[in-house]
């Protein structure tokens, strides 16, 4: 036994502590890749669609907040990997807010992984409950103008506090995270008996296909559906990135300045090295 006593020792010696396992302070880390960006939004863009697959199947009144829970916690799991936008109408919207956010193929790569995590999200779901649903106005037995209008204002707002919150001068925030699954959560429940509430484009691919592949499926989307709700979310990102660009001009000048800033130093460079070259002559 005393022979052993040095060798547990060194192995608790070795043992890390509270500190190395709760971060205490941030760390300076390299840039993410591309890679993790995408399996990021792949992995939460899934997550959020099996929830939704899920908690609908459970025919659940609280379905709404677990949807909204569930994004919440997503963004702050992915939120310092690839943004956590989880949804292409987002991106669309950082794509149009300008300030070099994310870039066009990028954002292209982004809705592609968002919208294959949801239709693998989608089967799952089916595959674990049995059941599916599709996004379809004719579902309420509302006219396809009520989900066209709901779906445009309420993806708004959702856009509009993942930019403000997200990615503007107001980031880093601790409730970003929050405020985003809260904007869902009272939309959804706002839109109950008028619109499905989908906001989200990889949602309503996500769960429609994983409906056609139901047998006992009463009812699959009609084409004008399908336009509905992929179209009006993204209608209603371009219109919160316009109200972003409108009311945050200083999101703008501060990226300007330091451009102005590194122009102004060149020219007086440019000025000194013509002094030199005619005090030489």
């Amino acid at each position: 036994m005393e022979a052993r006593a040095p060798s547990m020792q060194s192995n608790a010696s070795k043992a890390a502590s509270v500190q190395d396992i709760i971060v205490t302070r941030r760390e300076a880390v390299r840039e993410t890749s591309l890679r993790e960006r995408l399996l990021a939004e792949f992995v939460g863009t899934g997550f959020l669609v099996l929830t939704v697959g899920v908690a609908v199947a459970s025919r659940s009144d609280m379905a709404p907040v677990a949807i909204g829970l569930i994004l919440a916690v997503q963004i702050y799991t992915f939120g310092a990997v690839s943004g956590g936008f989880l949804n292409p109408a987002v991106t669309l919207a950082v794509l149009l807010s300008g300030r070099g956010k994310i870039s066009a193929p990028h954002a292209g790569l982004y809705m592609a992984a968002q919208v294959l995590g949801g239709v693998v999200a989608g089967l799952l779901a089916f595959a674990g409950t049995e059941s599916t649903f599709c996004f379809d106005y004719a579902a309420l037995a509302r006219p396809w103008g009520t989900s066209l209008e709901l779906e445009v204002l309420f993806t708004m707002a959702l856009c509009g506090i993942v930019l403000a919150a997200g990615t503007s001068n107001d980031a880093p925030n601790h409730y970003f995270g929050f405020a985003i699954g809260c904007t869902v959560v009272g939309g959804a429940l706002a839109c109950k008996g008028f619109d499905q509430g989908s906001f989200n484009p990889a949602v309503t691919i996500g769960m429609n296909l994983a409906n056609y592949f139901n047998s006992n499926a009463t009812r699959n989307p009609s084409v004008g559906a399908w336009f509905v709700f992929l179209l009006a979310p993204m209608f209603g990102s371009v219109l919160a990135a316009m109200v972003f660009r409108g009311t945050r001009g200083n999101e703008f000048e501060a990226v300007a300045e330091p451009a102005q800033e590194e122009r102004s130093s060149a020219n007086a460079k440019n000025q000194l090295s013509s002094a030199d070259v005619a005090i030489v002559v």
